[in-house]
């Protein structure tokens, strides 16, 4: 096992978006959960770019079940878009702009047992939410079905965290107590046994090859919204909504965190919207954002 590698797949799990360039901080690391879920991210099957400087749009669509055209079709984005940074430098009135992912899974990581008070993971669940950019994940995520990848991984961060302890007997203080204790509960309270579960990667072959792997998998969130989303590169910009609430709206539900985002907006005593205090919340009128919702996330309305 490789341990720098795991490390890097487990900074991007605690969502530090700086691991590459320094060591996690250990205030991060100690809030580490298993994975729950997984799915395909590339599941809108297009691309887009919004280039600010020529006021132009690059879109290119793809199949999700065809690995050359999806990466062809990022590879082609991600060149306007090194194009457009290379402007950039001489060009002070733009900031530069991230590439398209290129081998990411969405993760839903577990709600945790413990410290909950304390843990800023569980204060709602938009700080479940992940998104892992691995070339060698995505491949593992290309064959096994969800919930083979989810035991399969889980029990790989887990081994590694067991090999960091080096066989001592950590307490409460120490920084990998916590998480070594919520990726046993995840085991136990799944009814598995953890020293039978094989490692992602010596899992992840051929004979386990699944028809609807995870990288085709979609929530059934995604599953229940109108919109026909895709995946930009830029998704703030305002060239792509007709208003800004709109736009705050279709990101909430592209990122799959709209139903957390509405929770404190519900009566108490029955799960109807608010639609009063929803709208505050957006600072929209009451007719505008349920009009939003009802075009884009009619669901929301139904409950």
């Amino acid at each position: 096992m490789n341990k720098q590698y795991i490390y890097q797949i487990i900074s991007q799990l605690v969502n530090d978006d700086y691991a590459k360039n320094k060591t996690t901080p250990r205030s991060l690391l100690r809030y580490l959960l298993p994975i729950e879920s997984a799915f395909g991210y590339y599941t809108s099957n297009k691309v887009e770019f919004f280039d600010p400087q020529q006021n132009q749009i690059f879109y290119r669509n793809f199949n999700v079940k065809n690995e050359n055209s999806r990466i062809e079709s990022i590879d082609y984005i991600n060149g306007r878009i090194d194009y457009f940074n290379k402007s950039v430098n001489n060009n002070g009135s733009y900031e530069k702009i991230d590439h398209i992912k290129k081998w990411a899974i969405k993760i839903k990581l577990s709600t945790p047992i413990g410290n909950t008070s304390v843990n800023p993971f569980s204060e709602n669940q938009s700080s479940l939410i992940r998104i892992i950019d691995d070339k060698k994940i995505y491949n593992a995520g290309s064959i096994l079905k969800n919930s083979d990848f989810i035991i399969c991984l889980n029990k790989t961060i887990y081994e590694y965290l067991i090999q960091l302890t080096a066989g001592k007997q950590l307490v409460p203080q120490n920084t990998l107590y916590q998480p070594i204790l919520e990726y046993e509960d995840w085991f136990m309270s799944s009814g598995i046994n953890i020293d039978d579960t094989p490692l992602l990667f010596d899992y992840a072959n051929e004979e386990y090859r699944s028809s609807n792997p995870v990288i085709y998998s979609i929530d059934e969130l995604t599953n229940s919204i109108n919109i026909k989303y895709s995946i930009r590169a830029n998704p703030e910009h305002k060239k792509w909504y007709t208003s800004k609430t709109e736009g705050k709206v279709i990101n909430l539900i592209e990122s799959g965190l709209l139903e957390d985002y509405v929770s404190d907006c519900r009566f108490k005593n029955v799960k109807k919207l608010n639609m009063k205090k929803l709208a505050i919340k957006l600072n929209c009128s009451d007719k505008t954002a349920k009009k939003l919702l009802s075009l884009h996330a009619p669901h929301l309305l139904d409950d």
